[in-house]
């Protein structure tokens, strides 16, 4: 099993390691604890790993940029989480809830910005899509009526109370958007991901269109949960799960990236030492 096998799989690995651990906890004292450091440790990894990818790039690179704006996302994601600390309960909650939904609303901002920038990697390189340009479109519909109808109704849910000054709700709506462009952005990226396949450069697209799908799915849990007939602890156990899985597939994502970089550099200072010895 080479190394890109093993970031593939650890997302999996993670995610059976969590519902063991959940089923553990369910019930006890420690559960909400455990879900909140689950959360936190999986979005800690998502941020280091896609710094790890960015800082293995020159700089000024293009998909550098990406990478760094991909990570600060969860690194403003997890600055907004401080404010859920004991020692913030004592300021006002309103000013807090507006606080926070900068944060997520400017998380959101770096996350799709650095999303469609690796997502037209495809246009900066100059390669060609598989499929019919048919195809290709129907493809990016599909998928953005699938991001509009899992991630557009906690926007249409949320949006009106906003709008009335409940600024509660500001963080809701702001990921909410966010997801639905991020979301639709499946598309290039799994594009990308078959026009590269078989090769050492498809590998962070494929890890990465595979954490889009996980969050699509933590989306899409929220929406039909309900209708699944799924209980309450086992819709969040679901969500988490998906959430975990998004979060570690773009962990695995930006370790291919620096895996990659390192190969490419690798390969380029060999086939210069070979030359400077025929030379």
């Amino acid at each position: 099993m080479n190394r890109f096998h093993v970031l593939a799989a650890l997302p999996l690995a993670w995610g059976a390691l969590f519902l063991a651990l959940d089923a553990v906890f369910f019930g006890g004292p420690g559960y909400t604890a455990f879900l909140r450091t689950e959360v936190e440790i999986a979005k800690a990894l998502t941020l280091c790993g896609s710094w790890a990818a960015a800082l293995a790039f020159e700089r000024g690179a293009y998909q550098r940029r990406a990478w760094f704006l991909i990570g600060g996302c969860m690194a403003l994601l997890l600055t907004r989480d401080l404010t859920l600390l004991p020692f913030f309960r004592r300021f006002d909650a309103r000013n807090l809830a507006l606080v926070a939904g900068v944060l997520v609303a400017l998380a959101n901002l770096s996350q799709v910005v650095g999303t469609w920038m690796l997502a037209r990697t495809w246009k900066v390189a100059q390669l060609a899509l598989p499929g019919s340009a048919s195809a290709q479109w129907l493809t990016v519909a599909l998928v953005g009526l699938l991001a509009a109808a899992f991630a557009g109704p906690s926007v249409l849910r949320s949006g009106g109370p906003l709008l009335q000054g409940d600024l509660s709700r500001a963080a809701v709506v702001f990921s909410a958007l966010g997801d639905m462009v991020s979301l639709w952005l499946i598309a290039p990226l799994l594009l990308t991901a078959l026009a590269l396949r078989g090769g050492l450069f498809g590998w962070p697209f494929a890890l990465l269109t595979a954490s889009y799908v996980a969050w699509l799915g933590y989306d899409a849990l929220g929406v039909i949960g309900a209708d699944l007939g799924l209980s309450a602890h086992a819709s969040r156990t679901g969500s988490e799960l998906f959430r975990a899985l998004g979060c570690l597939f773009g962990f695995s994502a930006g370790l291919a990236q620096r895996t990659v970089v390192g190969r490419v550099r690798g390969l380029a200072a060999a086939s210069g030492d070979r030359r400077a010895g025929v030379a």
